[in-house]
């Protein structure tokens, strides 16, 4: 039986709204009680590897690590922590920016080889200012390399790109494309111009239309691969400012908890959809 697992990033609960950042327990504990089923954070430093750990090992969480390598050796010296705690899957935003195909593909070889040596998933997310920042040198990387793991943060190719609303057919096939090597997602939603909308504006509904479009394909052949691990993950990611979009007081327009709580619920919802082999309506509400 495969589980769909939605965690939360920590990241995203760093507080804007003028009230008090909680410590990491109290913000874990807090994440277990909403019904998520794990957290996602930096994973490569030792001691804050071990403190995120006992949190999330005492509210039965997962945890997704997340690591910015720039040589092959970096990773080496994260898995040696990360496997001493161990987590669901490693997220890599490759902090390097290759000019050549070629470039890209010896350090990914090289990240895949220690890959090889875990019991867990290495994905490679793809990102702005990463090694996947623009999304046709990341399609023409996936023709060379048709194995390689992506993690899917869909947002930066929305506004990196500047993709039109409505949809033209071919920035749907590529980001199609990307999907068909995703094993894992970073969720919010972007429009052209923004990287993170709020997401009960109701000039921002065909967007998220569109990007639960774009995940429920995901994750339907996500699905019907052979040989698929027990559990997908879906992060909702909202971050902080800048990513969040401010009023003149500098504090966020929405409240990006009750978003992520929203999201949570939405996904599992698509999940359920794709599960029956079938369509449902978003549930009533996240328009208002």
């Amino acid at each position: 039986m495969r589980e769909f697992l939605v965690f939360q990033s920590l990241w995203a609960m760093q507080d804007h709204r003028g009230q008090c950042d909680l410590c990491l327990e109290a913000q874990v504990e807090k994440i277990a009680a909403a019904g998520f089923d794990g957290v996602t954070d930096h994973f490569w430093v030792a001691p804050q590897a071990e403190r995120l750990h006992a949190a999330a090992k005492a509210q039965g969480l997962k945890i997704e690590g997340q690591l910015f390598p720039r040589t092959v050796s970096d990773l080496a010296q994260a898995l040696e922590v990360a496997s001493r705690y161990g987590c669901h899957h490693l997220t890599l935003q490759a902090d390097v920016r290759p000019r050549t195909l070629a470039q890209a593909i010896t350090l990914i070889e090289g990240w895949q080889r220690l890959a090889e040596q875990v019991d867990f998933p290495i994905l490679l997310e793809t990102h702005r200012y990463r090694l996947t920042s623009d999304l046709l040198f990341t399609l023409d990387l996936l023709a060379q390399m048709p194995d390689l793991k992506l993690l899917a943060d869909l947002s930066h190719y929305v506004v990196g790109r500047e993709l039109p609303e409505p949809a033209a057919v071919e920035d749907d096939e590529q980001i199609h494309t990307i999907l068909r090597h995703s094993w894992g997602f970073h969720g919010r939603v972007a429009n052209s111009e923004q990287v993170q909308v709020p997401l009960t504006f109701a000039q921002h509904r065909p967007w998220l239309d569109r990007f639960l479009g774009w995940w429920r394909y995901g994750i339907k052949d996500w699905l019907a691969r052979p040989n698929t691990p027990t559990s997908l993950s879906f992060t909702c990611e909202l971050g902080p400012p800048p990513y969040a979009i401010t009023g003149n007081d500098g504090r966020d327009i929405t409240d990006r908890w009750d978003e992520a709580l929203l999201l949570k619920g939405l996904m599992r919802g698509v999940w359920d959809e794709c599960q029956q082999g079938q369509g449902a309506p978003i549930p009533s509400g996240h328009d208002r």
